[in-house]
Order: structure tokens, then sequence, then C-alpha cells
């Protein structure tokens, strides 16, 4: 008994690292608030001085589309060195790459493209699988949950550091006071104080989460070999049959099977997920970098803005752990078509936040964070739980490069169409590709070995 509860300890302490880890990756969601402030920053201070707020998106595309890169590479030096040196390294590349921008913002675009979407995608890749996949191994039966509370830190991270640049960029709460004749739509900050802390706030970000992460660094560590194998067998369920006895997955969900990755790239279960995985993140991609200059629309106040990308990162996290629990109890399918047709529902409908006014803008944006959050909950254990959980962090790596499209295609969509079809468009486009997304996942087959939904 003594021994059980050391483990279930230890294994919580692995959780809490992965969590305060995943917590600085899911400033990747602060993009959207941070937004009008480097594009203004660069439209007065180094350019290029016609830049936009669908341009600038392409700085978070780079980020997402390395991030969806270096899972691989993280899940396969993580399978080297183990977790604790290669989220190391990821940290390196996440703290500096922010800490970085203070220099790059003051040179161009294009250099902030590297430091805050190249460099920090990386490592937001390499950091993103090794905790998941090291408290799976402490928790094999609640694969569902655990990965939904480490990356419930991914979704709050945004909760955290929302305020926090809002209150050092601009902390008198002034509104954007400039427009462009090209685009009257959008508004930009022209005022000098808000231009001249701009580039500081990426020197205080890049050292909290240095912190941050070498905490988390501390606390995540594999369970030894031998420890672990006793711990799953404890957990096996012996069904005598005749002569035979058969020993049932530890994993009431798993489909029982082991692949590497080659193996898993030739099967229609991996391009079933991955499509539904790609085509559910265009509203990720869209919402997350947007909302905010979407809302300067019809919303003249900074601070609320800052406040509502603040609340929907605490229903991304909540989701991520409500939809993950879910997942473990009616399955990813069931769990999935839901999620599918309340993304639907909310992009159809984003557009009547103009006549709905502060209340609605803010309840719609959480529940649009609240549905795409549930794909970052359900897409590690249907993984894990379709092809095994030996290589669950290289095969979620190229599972998660479906973001990386998604990020590509995204920015190209909403940089070519939005003069054309505007947020109208835009919103509804997302909305059909959550209802394609549907449409998939009811093909999905994937059986446990008595029949039942993984």
């Amino acid at each position: 008994m003594a021994m059980d509860r050391q483990w279930i300890f230890r294994g919580i302490l692995v959780i809490c690292g992965g969590i305060l880890v995943h917590l600085t990756l899911g400033t990747h969601y602060t993009f959207g608030n941070l937004s009008p402030y480097m594009v203004s920053f660069m439209r007065e201070r180094s350019g290029p001085n016609d830049l936009t707020y669908e341009q600038a998106m392409w700085i978070y595309a780079t980020g997402q589309a390395c991030h969806g890169f270096a899972m691989y590479v993280g899940g396969f030096i993580d399978r080297k060195i183990g977790p604790r040196w290669t989220i190391f390294i990821g940290a390196c590349f996440v703290s500096g790459g922010v800490a970085l921008t203070y220099f790059t913002i003051m040179q161009s675009f294009y250099s902030v493209l590297i430091t805050y979407g190249l460099v920090f995608g990386i490592g937001v890749g390499i950091c993103y699988a090794p905790p998941l996949a090291s408290a799976m191994r402490w928790f094999p039966g609640r694969k569902g949950l655990v990965s939904g509370c480490i990356v419930a830190g991914f979704g709050f991270g945004a909760f955290l550091f929302n305020p926090v640049q809002t209150a050092f960029v601009n902390p008198k709460n002034l509104s954007p006071n400039a427009t462009d004749p090209s685009d009257p739509d959008s508004l930009y900050f022209y005022q000098k104080s808000v231009l001249d802390r701009t580039p500081w706030v990426f020197i205080l970000l890049g050292a909290i989460y240095l912190v941050m992460q070498l905490t988390g660094i501390a606390l995540v560590k594999n369970p030894d070999p031998e420890t672990e194998e006793e711990a799953e067998e404890k957990e096996k369920l012996i069904v005598k049959e005749g002569e035979e006895e058969k020993a049932k997955p530890v994993d009431a969900r798993s489909a029982g099977v082991t692949m590497g990755p080659w193996k898993m790239l030739k099967t229609r279960a991996f391009w079933t997920l991955w499509f539904t995985f790609l085509f559910n993140t265009q509203t990720q991609v869209l919402i997350s970098t947007l909302y905010k200059a979407y809302g300067q629309i019809f919303i003249d106040d900074d601070l609320f803005l800052a406040l509502v990308g603040s609340f929907s990162s605490v229903f991304n996290a909540f989701g991520r752990i409500m939809w993950g629990y879910l997942g473990d109890r009616w399955s990813y399918k069931v769990t999935m078509l839901i999620i599918c047709a309340v993304n639907t529902f909310f992009m159809l409908t984003l557009i009547l936040t103009e006549r709905g006014g502060e209340a609605m803008f803010f309840i719609w944006v959480c529940g649009v964070f609240l549905s795409f959050s549930g794909n970052f909950a359900l897409f590690p254990p249907a993984t894990a739980r379709t092809f095994g959980q030996e290589y669950i962090g290289m095969n979620y790596g190229l599972m998660f490069t479906a973001t990386m499209m998604s990020a590509i295609t995204g920015s190209f969509l909403a940089n070519a169409l939005a003069e054309m079809i505007g947020y109208l468009g835009l919103f509804m486009m997302c909305a059909a590709f959550s209802t394609a997304a549907f449409i998939l996942t009811l093909t999905f087959n994937v059986k446990t070995p008595d029949g039942k939904n993984i």
C-alpha cells in the first residue's frame, strides 16, 4: 500500500512538472493579445510600415508549423536521452527565442518571424510530448485524463500571461489611435508609451518562462523500467478461458496493437485522425490570432479584450481536462463528434457578436476556445490507443504535423481571402472545416479487442 501511495504521489509530481512546462508553451496563444502591440511597433519603428494583422499571422503560423515538425524530433530525442534533457533543450529554444525578440522586433518583421516564429516554435515542439509520454507511463489506465491535465497547462498559459503583457505594455489601458486608409477596419497603437515598452515585454517573458521550465524539468521523470513493469502487472486483469490465460490491456480503451511511425503512416486510421486534426485546428489558427483585431472593430476597450483572451484560455484549459475525461468515459469517436458540432455552431454564429456586444463576444470567444481545446486532449490518447504506447512520442509528433499544415493553410487562406470575404466569410470557412471533421470522425472505426470504440 505504501508503495502504491508513493507511486501515485510521484506520478502526480510528474503531472505538475508537465503542467508547469506547458504553461510556458501555451503562451503561443498570447499572440492574439500581443499582435496589436507588435504590429503597431513594426509599422511605426522597424517596418514594414504597411504590415497588417493578417500578414502578422505568419509569425504564429511559422511557430505552429515548426511546433508540428519539431514534436517528432522531440519524441525521437526523448527516446534517446529521456524527458528531462529533451525538455531542457526545448526550453532553451522557447525562452531564448522570446528574449531575442527584444532585439529582432527593432530590426524587421522577418527577424521576428525567425525568433518568435521559428525558434520559439521549434522549442515548443521539442518540449511538448515528453511530459505527456512520461505521465502516461505513471498512469497508463488514465491516458485521456492525464494528457488533459497537462495540456490544460498549455491552454491556461494565456490566462496567466495575457494580463501580464497588457499591464506591462499598456498600463493606462489606452485604446488604439491610428488607422490605415487602405484598411479602415484595422486599428493600431501609435502612442509612444505603448511602443516604447513593447520590446521590453519579451525580456520579461523570457526570464519568467525559463524559471518555470527549470522547475518543471526537476519534477518530470520516467518510472524505472522494473517498477513500471511491476505496476502494469498489478493493473492487469487475468481472465481464464479454459487452460489459457489472457491479459487484458491496462488501458481498457486500447486497440491492443503496437506500431512504429512508418508502419502507422500506412494505415487508414492515421490519415483519418490526421485530417480530422487538420480541419478542426483551422478555427484555432484564425481565432487565436485575430480575435482581438476583430473585437477592436466594435469594442473600444483594450483591457477588456485582453481579459477576453485570458478567460478564454481558462475555457481552453478546463476544456482539455473535460474533453480528456469524456474521451476516457465515452470514447474518442463520440467525444470528437460533440466537439465538431459545438465548434461549428460557435463559428456559424460568431459574427452576431457585433450586434450582441461585449457580453456575447466574451461568451462566444470562450466557447470557441472550449470547443477546439478538445483536439489537444483527445489526439494524444487516441494516438496511443490506436498505435500503442511504445512509440507515442514519435507517433504523436507525426500526428501533430496536421497542426503545421493547418497553420500554413489557415494563414494563406486568411491573407488571400480576407479582403474578398471579410470576417463573416472566414468564420463560415472554419465552420465548413469543422463539418468536414465531423464527417471524417463518423468513418473512424478503430475498436478495442472486445469490439468497443477506443
